[in-house]
């Protein structure tokens, strides 16, 4: 109860602080039960969602755009991420470092042939992709969250947010074709 009245603090507007107030009460156990099924232990996923939550008050205000469970997948997305941010600071996760070489451009038309697809293809495929590529194209394309949005919630630099995009529409595009066949 005292974090929530630290959160509410942070908040200006009266009726951001409900709102605020609403969410955190709607989410934060299954933020907790996230983080705890990540990091193994109560007190760390405690301030997993503590510094989940620091992390969206900035932004609060634009949730207003989306759903109720557009907001929660946002919310699970932050914890997350933090918890492997934090898994990271122990030196639980080793980061593997980044291969310049790797990266190519884009195929012409690429988005132009994810727009001719169905829906229902389109979200089969979407299923199949990792959690690495998953998640900031749901954040980019589904919440409309600009890039550098998109790289604070995930505790990213926008270059890698923007390497994900583009790989996630180039391994969207490759299992689509592959659905085709």
């Amino acid at each position: 109860m005292r974090m929530l009245l630290l959160y509410l603090a942070m908040i200006e507007s009266p009726e951001d602080r409900q709102k605020f107030e609403a969410v955190y009460e709607a989410n934060r156990t299954l933020m907790f039960s996230r983080a705890k099924g990540i990091l193994h232990d109560g007190y760390l996923a405690e301030d997993a969602v503590q510094q989940a939550f620091l992390r969206i008050i900035p932004k609060f205000s634009r949730l207003d755009e989306f759903s109720c469970n557009q907001i929660r997948n946002y919310l699970v997305t932050v914890v997350k991420h933090v918890t492997f941010d934090m898994l990271h600071e122990q030196g639980k996760i080793i980061e593997i470092p980044f291969d310049e070489a790797y990266q190519t451009g884009e195929p012409e038309g690429l988005d132009e042939f994810i727009a001719q697809l169905n829906h229902a293809e389109l979200e089969e495929a979407f299923a199949q992709l990792t959690d690495v590529y998953k998640e900031p194209l749901y954040l980019y394309y589904n919440l409309g969250l600009p890039v550098n949005e998109v790289a604070e919630a995930l505790g990213l630099t926008a270059s890698a947010v923007k390497l994900r995009l583009m790989r996630g529409r180039q391994k969207l595009r490759a299992l689509l074709e592959e659905a085709r066949r």
